[in-house]
């Protein structure tokens, strides 16, 4: 009989360890989630006051434009999938200097 008690005893308790790992696993919080943003999401750049706009002139920092012409350039492709056009469109691209920031 010692031996029954025992068996259930360790059987029991492989059942709670068992089923608290996968409750563990199962409720992690969205915060393992990654996220990733999409076009439709409100990108509007907010306006800076006279203020903030003298501090940074003060700091030597010049407020970027509105348009920024390399990444225009980038987006700016043919609508055909043929080979020929998606080589002209890579061989009309100019990379160099993306990653001078």
């Amino acid at each position: 009989m010692t031996t029954s008690k025992n068996k259930l005893t360790i059987a029991i308790i492989t059942f709670v360890v068992v089923a608290g790992g996968v409750l563990f696993f199962l409720n992690r919080g969205p915060s393992e989630q990654k996220e990733s943003l999409t076009i439709e999401q409100d990108l509007t750049p907010i306006e800076l006051s006279q203020e903030e706009k003298q501090a940074l002139q003060a700091e030597g920092l010049a407020m970027p434009s509105g348009e920024d012409a390399a990444a225009k350039n980038l987006q700016s492709v043919r609508s055909s999938d043929e080979l020929d056009a998606i080589e002209a469109d890579l061989n009309e691209t100019d990379l160099s200097g993306l990653d001078v920031e």
